[in-house]
């Protein structure tokens, strides 16, 4: 763990303890929860943001899984627990501290909670990030509910409040039955971290580029986006369409998608295919592409539009779910219409 644990013990500010998730390079999880998260919790001098970190293999990828790895997942999140519990056994927690779960699925936590009431502890806020679980009927979890809603809705009585991206998904969590604070705060991000990475991209020129950076699962609707990528570039002839991954491949739990998208990419050689990007190549496609496309049936507000407008990339986005909360309606695509896709997409 990042911490010294005599100033720790010595230390009258509050204590941050921070659960963040498996620090992945080939997932926005490492720049979250290594800088942009640390860097915002810096500017509120009455806090001592301590790092409770886990075990993690760096060079580990998901072999199985939609956003983190089914095993990684739990290994890093249990190991965090222990990692909190060795400070509470040695005293190095009081009354009126604060735990934040940077995901609401932090296997282990119960063990923490079990502890903190048999030490007696009356003041310890617990907060958490909610990015979509089981009341989102397009996200991975929707099929574990039957199991997994006993244990959100238990998380929920510890909670101090819960942080989401967008008003629909407040309303979900109201409907299903959660009862703690819920705080509408989008997704976070340090901007000027974020800027770094890429040194003068302001500027770059942009190319007739559109990217597209989501997922290759089933939410995130990729079957569509190769159609719409199609007929976009049979009309517009002086363009090429990016597909980026970090990782050293492609991957995706939906079905046939990989060998659809090799064959367009063999059939359209203005379709590229860039895997093993790094932030810094990723981050220079957004900012010399013209528009990020995405057609994601679920986002709650979304990273490719933050670090996109970050870098000065146009959008266009399905006019569905949360989306027209933050994007502008002549940015918006009728939801699942190629012909306005495209249309909207020739207009941006």
């Amino acid at each position: 763990m990042i911490i010294n644990l005599i100033e720790l013990k010595n230390n009258m500010k509050r204590n941050l303890f921070y659960f963040g998730l498996e620090p992945l390079k080939a997932r926005y999880t490492y720049q979250l929860c290594k800088e942009w998260m640390p860097k915002t919790f810096a500017e509120y001098p009455d806090l001592n943001f301590v790092d409770i970190e886990g075990d993690f293999d760096p060079d580990c990828e998901i072999k199985v899984g939609a956003v983190l790895d089914a095993i990684g997942r739990g290994k890093y999140s249990l190991s965090q627990c222990q990692n909190f519990l060795n400070l509470l056994y040695n005293d190095k927690v009081q009354d009126g501290d604060i735990i934040f779960l940077q995901d609401y699925w932090t296997p282990g936590v119960e063990a923490i909670w079990y502890a903190l009431d048999l030490y007696g502890y009356k003041d310890i806020k617990v907060y958490t990030m909610c990015h979509a679980q089981s009341v989102d009927e397009y996200d991975f979890t929707y099929p574990m509910r039957d199991w997994m809603r006993p244990y959100e809705l238990g998380l929920d009585k510890r909670l101090t409040g819960i942080f989401v991206g967008s008003t629909i998904h407040k309303e979900q969590l109201r409907e299903a039955g959660f009862e703690a604070p819920i705080h509408v705060v989008s997704l976070p991000i340090h901007l000027e971290a974020t800027h770094d990475v890429l040194e003068g991209c302001a500027e770059l020129d942009k190319k007739n580029v559109i990217v597209y950076s989501s997922r290759l699962d089933k939410e995130k609707n990729p079957f569509f986006m190769m159609q719409v990528a199609e007929q976009f570039l049979n009309e517009n002839p002086d363009y090429e369409w990016h597909v980026t991954t970090s990782g050293k491949s492609f991957r995706s739990m939906l079905p046939g998608v990989l060998n659809a998208l090799n064959e367009l990419a063999k059939e359209q050689p203005r379709f590229k295919l860039l895997s093993g990007l790094t932030k810094e190549e990723y981050y220079n496609e957004l900012a010399t592409c013209k528009v990020q496309f995405n057609s994601s049936l679920q986002d709650y507000v979304s990273w490719t539009v933050i670090e996109s407008t970050a870098f000065g990339a146009d959008i266009v986005f399905p006019d569905f779910r949360s989306f027209p909360e933050f994007i502008d309606q002549d940015r918006l695509y009728k939801p699942f219409d190629l012909q306005s896709a495209v249309d909207t997409l020739e207009t941006a």
